[in-house]
């Protein structure tokens, strides 16, 4: 989750420049896409977190790319965060599900200690 907030913080300084209401709102919108990440963290096996931010980091990586790599190509440039929240979720959710059975195949397991 550090990861996924960091790219966000990220994005936010050497693109858009954010003030710090700004931040915040970013970070919620961010926050409800990576909703999976937060109810896997809260599952048995907290460590599927790690398969959603896999899965939706490329999606914040794809709109720092399209923002601030690429030259603008119109009005509609500006709406790549879009993709985040409308990809990202689904990503996410998918990601957080395939990591406990792969975990498990993998024996990696969480103690109660």
């Amino acid at each position: 989750m550090a990861v996924v907030f960091g790219l966000q913080l990220f994005n936010g300084v050497a693109c858009y420049r954010l003030s710090l209401g700004y931040h915040l709102a970013a970070f919620g919108i961010v926050g409800l896409a990576f909703l999976p990440g937060f109810v896997a963290l809260l599952s048995r096996n907290p460590l599927r977190t790690v398969g959603a931010a896999l899965l939706f980091v490329p999606w914040l990586t794809l709109a720092y790319y399209t923002d601030c790599v690429l030259p603008p190509k119109g009005p509609a440039s500006s709406m790549s965060y879009l993709v985040v929240v409308v990809y990202g979720f689904p990503c996410a959710a998918i990601g957080a599900l395939v990591a406990g059975p792969l975990l498990r195949l993998c024996r990696v397991e969480v103690s109660e200690a």
